[in-house]
Formats: structure tokens, sequence, C-alpha cells
């Protein structure tokens, strides 16, 4: 973003909108600090804590800013436990310590930001640093009065003695604290003590006034003095490579260019070293500004290599998916109650309790907002890098090994990320733009174009699903058998998880191989489909399909016992309290079984979200209600529940589910990449179009009060989208919805 557009922000549109958005309020007093600004070097009290001579209180946290509003979420715990007063606090990102790195997720131990996993493994730490805090800055302020520790208490920054009123702020008492030993097992105050407090309340996050104003700085607004900018020219295709440039003389005479860099855009293959492969397949062109380079980049007349996936198409794909799924190669999850005999039995005698369905779901781009980009200077003994990164240690490990530095020799400054959902976990843009500054021995700003972002990408995997189900003479199911085939997220990914599992990977069938729902005979299988496509992590991960298929195919057993779907799923869910819980909230906010206006219907589906490696579990429902008039459809209401255990701040909490909803209906409705020629056909908005902001309904949330500590949040909401507008889509239409995107002929107006 130019200057001219950042005053231009600062100077007219926060007056105009701030009538709209609460800025600022009682509630909303902590701030946030940008840039590079360098920690304390006095007043440290941990890893989290650093208390400033004029009274502010610095809070590090560790997980970057990625919309879901960690900043705020993380020091409210910090700042309750340790009694600061939120006015005068500070919040700043930091890095390189242990204690700032996470075991979560399927991945090593290293700083990073995925798998919802952030306030579920820091809650217990931070309250446990904010306790140190509070209790080593008690018993230096029962030193200054005299007095016993336990005759002081603590407030707003304050230390009181509690017989005579006598205070004096945590700042003045640097100079004592320094002198005893923090307990690093200070007691924690109880939940009815934090309630008195910051959590639980709905407090305003202490970034909205810099992304409203403008003054936000993301990645792409990195500037570095003598910075050049990179434009990444890249091979169609997965798997080609550079042979040479036809007309390289003509692109460097060119104004303003610098150089022509090869490089190499990685597959996950390459990452994990599967694949050793790593001829150039990009070109960074390099130059003063974005426009010479990328318009330089559109005239390189490149000579490649296309390589052994020349020939990979949609329909190669969907053949190969389809085989699979036919085939007796399809490894078993979850075996229970003779699901397979009796389901098969049942064929033959063709009974009619049995119903079964087929389902699909595309491949999928995360299409953020913001590019991916990265800004790094190769300084020789070390590297400098700035960007909007979600693995700090990912980029260290990366670029050390690389450039053969050890990994603290890359200094990793982290920006906030516009949108990520999992994208901005690869480090490939900040290879590139390290790759760019090596050769050209200045800071080079890497932006990767809108096609290249889409056609480049690190996709969703797609897959089908095949479902039978054996109806007992209630109309719930005895035996259900569900086989699932597509490509595999955990077979590139991490390949170890899928052979200790014995060939089968959880991301293809979660949330349904280890299902919650009281089903006596279940058997989950999957195949995978080896393609050279090159998948990662999306928001929702494999859920989005696996769930819609589940879901739907639950809500189709409803319609087949003439159940309504509510009911049907409280009888399975009988014996799970927090379940029914949330089933039932969400059923009475949306009012159920009240009657609904002509041409009005309502669809509802449930999930329980398990976090990878059993660290968290999230229970979520969600009922929308939709319009069908004259063949129109027209969302009208989403009413989503949600029992993530103690809820820290409600407005994130809701804000992520309302967040979820909008990622949910692009899903539901535009998300899908095709492939030819061995590359990916959509190539910008034009093609690969979201849902906009005019596309949300109205959105109710209701959350659960639980005794849990906090669980993971960010990702729960989305899955449930398609499966309860199917649902709602099949009341209103009487047909079954089973592919995703949903045909055109559903598609609301304002989508």
């Amino acid at each position: 973003m130019k200057a001219e557009r950042r005053r231009f922000l600062a100077a007219g549109t926060v007056a105009a909108i701030s009538i709209w958005l609460p800025l600022s309020g009682p509630l909303r007093a902590a701030r946030f600090l940008q840039g590079n600004t360098p920690l304390p070097t006095r007043g440290e009290i941990n890893d989290w804590v650093w208390i400033q001579d004029d009274g502010r209180i610095l809070l590090g946290v560790s997980q970057a800013e990625v919309g879901q509003g960690i900043y705020t979420g993380l020091a409210e715990v910090l700042a309750d436990e340790m009694d600061a007063d939120w006015e005068q606090v500070s919040v700043q990102f930091v890095t390189g310590r242990e204690a700032y790195r996470q075991v979560a997720g399927g991945e090593a131990k290293s700083q990073f930001v995925a798998a919802s996993t952030s306030m579920t493994v820091f809650y217990p730490r931070l309250r446990q640093a904010g306790a140190q805090a509070r209790d080593l800055l008690r018993r230096a302020g029962a030193l200054y009065f005299g007095v016993a520790p336990d005759q002081c208490r603590t407030e707003k920054s304050h230390v009181i003695d509690v017989v005579d009123g006598r205070r004096i702020g945590y700042a003045e008492l640097l100079s004592l604290a320094s002198r005893l030993k923090p307990d690093p097992d200070a007691p924690l105050k109880t939940l009815d003590e934090s309630r008195k407090g910051l959590i639980g309340a709905r407090i305003h996050r202490i970034d909205t006034r810099a992304k409203v104003e403008g003054s936000a700085i993301f990645g792409i607004d990195v500037q570095v003095p003598d910075m050049l900018i990179g434009v990444p020219w890249m091979v169609p295709g997965f798997t080609g490579r550079v042979l040479g440039i036809r007309n390289a003389a003509t692109i460097r005479a060119l104004p303003g260019i610098v150089d022509l860099v090869p490089s190499r855009h990685l597959s996950i293959n390459n990452m994990v070293g599967r694949d050793p492969d790593h001829s150039p397949n990009t070109i960074i062109v390099v130059a003063h500004s974005y426009w010479q380079a990328r318009k330089a980049a559109d005239l390189l007349d490149v000579d490649y290599d296309p390589g052994p996936g020349a020939d990979l198409d949609s329909a190669g794909i969907d053949a190969a998916n389809a085989a699979m799924l036919a085939s007796d190669k399809l490894v078993t999850a979850t075996d229970r109650g003779d699901a397979r005999s009796l389901i098969e039995q049942a064929a033959i005698q063709t009974d009619p309790h049995l119903h079964e369905a087929r389902y699909s779901a595309p491949y999928s781009n995360q299409a953020t907002m913001e590019p991916c980009n990265a800004t790094s200077f190769h300084r020789g003994d070390h590297i400098e890098t700035w960007g909007p990164f979600q693995g700090q240690d990912v980029i260290r490990g990366a670029l050390g090994k690389m450039f053969k530095l050890a990994p603290d020799k890359v200094i990793v400054n982290t920006t906030f990320v516009g949108g990520s959902f999992g994208r901005k976990y690869i480090p490939d843009a900040v290879i590139h733009a390290t790759a760019a500054s090596r050769a050209v021995g200045r800071p080079v700003k890497v932006i990767y174009p809108r096609d290249i972002d889409i056609q480049h990408g690190y996709f969703r995997p797609g897959e089908i699903g095949h479902f039978r189900a054996l109806l007992n003479a209630d109309g719930y199911p005895k035996a259900l058998w569900a086989r699932y085939a597509g490509q595999s997220l955990f077979w590139q990914m991490h390949r170890d998880f899928v052979e200790k599992a014995g060939g089968w990977d959880e991301t293809m069938v979660e949330c349904v191989y280890d299902t919650i729902y009281a089903i006596p005979g279940l058997r989950v299988e999957s195949g995978i489909v080896d393609q050279v496509i090159p998948v990662s992590y999306m928001r929702g991960v494999g859920s989005v399909a696996s769930l819609f298929f589940y879901e739907s195919f639950v809500s189709e057993l409803a319609d087949q016992a003439g159940i309504d779907g509510y009911s049907y799923r409280r009888r399975l869910l009988a014996a799970e309290p927090e379940a029914l819980a949330v089933l039932d909230a969400a059923a009475t906010a949306a009012g159920w079984h009240q009657p609904l206006p002509p041409g009005h219907y309502r669809g509802l589906a449930f999930n329980e979200w398990e976090g990878r490696n059993h660290a968290f579990t999230s229970h979520v429902a969600l009922v929308i209600e939709i319009r069908l008039v004259q063949g129109k459809v027209s969302i009208v209401k989403a009413t989503c529940a949600v029992d993530c255990g103690r809820v820290i701040n409600p407005n994130l909490v809701k804000a992520m589910m309302e967040g979820g909803i909008g990622f949910g209906l692009t899903i539901a409705f535009k998300s899908q990449l095709h492939f030819k020629h061995g590359a990916t056909v959509e190539e910008n908005f034009n093609t690969y179009p979201l849902a906009g902001i005019q596309a949300m309904p109205e959105v109710e949330v209701v959350l659960i009060d639980s005794p849990r500590e906090p669980q993971g949040v960010g990702e729960i909401a989305t899955a449930v989208v398609a499966p309860a507008l199917a649902d709602a889509l099949h009341q209103a239409t009487g047909r079954y919805y089973r592919e995703l995107p949903f045909p055109p002929e559903v598609q609301p107006d304002r989508i």
C-alpha cells in the first residue's frame, strides 16, 4: 500500500467509520506495538512480562495475528492473572525463545500458529506467567511496606496493603523485585477471581484501530532501506523446470530491471526430502518497482520442460479417485459391529432399509486477501526477513538449511498477516525473496501476483465418498459404512503418520472415524490416490469434505426415517451431554419447532471437533434458514451454538464463528479448482470467486458456559456450513445436494 493511501485512510476514513465501529471504549485501552521494537533491556519478569519505567506493562504474545484476535485474547489471560491495568498494557509479538514453541497439530516443536491450538496451548502457560509476575510483585510490595506478603493484594498494576490501604505501582517495585526469586509454581487465581476481571469480558480487539485507519503493517507494506521488488514467473504446472530464457537480454534492458534470478518453487515432496530435484522452475524478476517487475515477468519468453505431470487434468483425477473408491485397496480406519457384512447382506437382499449416497468435494485454494509475500536481506553471515509468517521456526529451519546457516542466524520479523487459513505456514515466498536478495546483494520484497498466488499454491485436496447405512425399525442406523478416496494431505506432509496408522490418513476421515454418534456398527475406510499436486493445510483441513459427506448423509437418514434432523441427532447423541447441550442451544435459539413463514426452510449440522493429537475438544451446531421464492434462494439467518470451553473473550469467539460461516459459504457455493495440461486452470477472482460481505446472513452465536479450560475455536464453524445448507436446500427443493460447490441454480443472488 502506498503512503498516499495510508495518509488518506488516516486523515479521512477513521472519522467516518468510527461512527459505526467501536474504536475506543472503557475496555479497549491496551495497545499493540508494531515494527521491530526491541524488547526492553530491563524490567523483565519472565519470558512474557516486562514492566517499564513509565508504568506501562509490556506483554509478549508469541502467536502471530492472522485475524483471529490472538494478540487481544492471550494478552487478556496474562493481564488478568497478574492484575495488570488494561489501560496501561502494551502488547508485542515475541519470538526466538523456547517458551514460545509448541508441539501441536502434528508438527514438531516450534514456534507457529495453526491447528486452532493457540489459546489451548498457551492459556496455561500465560496464566502461570501472570501468576508468577503477580506473586513476585506482591512479595516486593510486602518488602516495601515492611509487612507479610499475605497482608498485600494486587489490583490494576498496584500492590495494596490491605490493613492501611497504602498502595504502590508495579514499576516502582522493580528494584525490590529484582532481588527476589520468581516462583515457577506461583498460585493461580481461582475461577471466581478471574470472573471479576478481564476473563469473559467483551473487550475490543487491540488491533482494530490500526487496521481501520490504515496504520497496520502487513507483510506487503514492509519498507526496508535500499529495497528492491521481486515478482515471480513460474513454470505452468507442478513438475516443470526452466531450460532457459529466450529473451533475457531484452528483459534485462527494460527500465528498472535489476536482475533475473532463477529459483525453485518447492513442492511439499521437496520440503520433506522425498524429491531431490531442485531444478529451477521459477524466475524472480527483480526491479525497482512492482509494476516494472510485473510487466517484465509478463513479457518473459521461457523455454521449459513441463515434466512428468504434464498430462494431469481434472478428468484423470476424477477417474483415479473413482477407481480407488471401487477397489479393494481402501484401508480401514474404524471397524466395529460387523457393519460391512450387515450392509453387504442387506444389499444382496435389496433391503428397503438400506440407504446409500455418493459425495464429492473439489480441490480448493486459501485465496487470502493479502497475496503471499516476503521481504528478505541475505547479508552473507546472516539473513533477516520480514513478512506475514505463520511459522517462525519453519522459516529459520528452511532458510538455514538452504543457505547453509545456523537457524539462529536467521532473524524473523513478523507483521500482521492479511489472511492465511494455513497458506502462510509454507515458507515459499521467503525462500524466493532470500534467493533474490543473495543474487543482487540488497533486500528484496517478493510479491506474488494473484494468478501466481492461486495457480501455484498448496491446496486442500479433493475427495469423493460412498456412504451406505442399514436402518433399524425406528429409522436409526444400526450399521454405517463410509468409504473415502482422494489425495492425502498427510501422505505428502507427514507420511510417517499414515504409515504408523497402517495406511490411512486421519485428515481424510476426520470427525467421522471417531464420531460420537451412537451407531452400533461403523466401518470407515480411506484410499489414498497419490498425485503431484502440492497440498497443505487450509482452514477446516479435511473435515470440510469428510463432514460434508457425513452430516449430509445423517440428514438423509433422518429424511428417510421421516424424523426431523434435530430430533434424529438428539437420539444419536443421547449419551453425550455436552454435545446435546450445544445441539439444544442452537435449535432453541433458531426456534426449530416454531412454524416458519411460507417459503422458508431450515437445515442443521453438528460436529464434535477434536484437535489433532487430542489437543482439544469443541462442539458446534449450526442451523441455517433459507428462503426460496420464485426459484430464487436467499440465506436468511445462521444460528450457531458452540462449546469451546471457558470463553476468554466472547467478542473474539463470535467473530471466529461469523468468519468461519462466511468461509463456509464460499466453500459451499464457489470454491473449486480445475486442472488441465498439468496446471491449475483458475487464475484470479474472476474464475475463482469468493463470497463477499454482502453474502453474509444475519448470524446469531450462542456461547455455552463451560467449566473446561479454553478449547480450539478457529476452524470449527467452517465444516458445518455446507451440510446445514444441503439439508435446508433439500427441505426446500426435495433434492439431495451431494457435490461441492452446489449448482448455480441454488446459489443465492448475493453470493
